[in-house]
């Protein structure tokens, strides 16, 4: 990365507009393709720094989230909480709902960073191109169970509720816990979704080790009760 630039002054910003904060130090990158600069995790305050500590690696997204600085820390730790076992929505199916919700607001980069944790959880690629592709009501790679939480994601996105007729679904197949964990993710990952569209961001720089270190952050397995 090149390019550093850090605010000089409180109170004013580069087009000359009157802005309450400072602006973040930022960095870019060679080419970069993001409309925005990215936050550099390294010269943020302690605060934005700790956030940062979400993941034990960079993802682009979050460096552009942290724009929205006095929101990022509760964000990240939202991120936090899903990503561990207090979650009771099993890996698996959090990673239905993460890659659903990604391919039906067209954010390539959410469904492609997340990707790697589905995979490794155990979800088949070709139920993963399934999702991609809209396929969901594939009775082969999908269960019952399955079925239903796509179909209730799929409406959250779309019709921002659900039918009757999925609430019914929903309640004889999963727990109320469950159902409402799913709203929480879907609008998790739709923040993510919109703040890389927006940003026209770049793909993530390749990160050593990925696939182990997201083994230590994902937290509870699948029970086993998805294919």
């Amino acid at each position: 990365m090149s390019s550093i630039s850090e605010s000089t002054s409180l109170g004013s910003s580069a087009n000359g507009k009157s802005q309450a904060y400072s602006a973040l130090p930022t960095t870019t990158y060679p080419n970069q393709r993001a409309v925005f600069p990215y936050v550099d995790p390294s010269k943020v305050n302690p605060e934005l720094a700790e956030a940062f500590k979400v993941l034990p690696f960079e993802r682009n997204v979050l460096k552009q989230l942290a724009h929205a600085e006095g929101f990022f820390p509760s964000i990240a730790d939202l991120l936090r909480t899903v990503f561990r076992s207090t979650r009771e929505l099993p890996t698996l199916e959090w990673q239905l709902v993460v890659l659903r919700t990604a391919a039906l607001i067209g954010a390539h980069y959410v469904f492609e960073i997340n990707s790697p944790v589905a995979l490794i959880n155990g979800m088949p690629n070709a139920k993963r191109l399934l999702i991609a592709f809209g396929k969901t009501d594939d009775t082969e790679f999908f269960t019952v169970r399955d079925r239903i939480l796509l179909r209730y994601v799929e409406e959250l996105v779309r019709n921002n509720t659900a039918t009757d007729a999925t609430l019914d679904d929903l309640k004889a197949n999963f727990t109320t816990r469950e159902i409402f964990e799913t709203i929480v993710i879907v609008g998790l990952y739709t923040i993510f979704g919109r703040v890389t569209n927006v940003s026209r961001i770049d793909d993530d720089p390749e990160i050593p080790g990925l696939e182990d270190l997201l083994v230590s952050v994902t937290g509870q397995k699948d029970r086993g009760d998805a294919n």
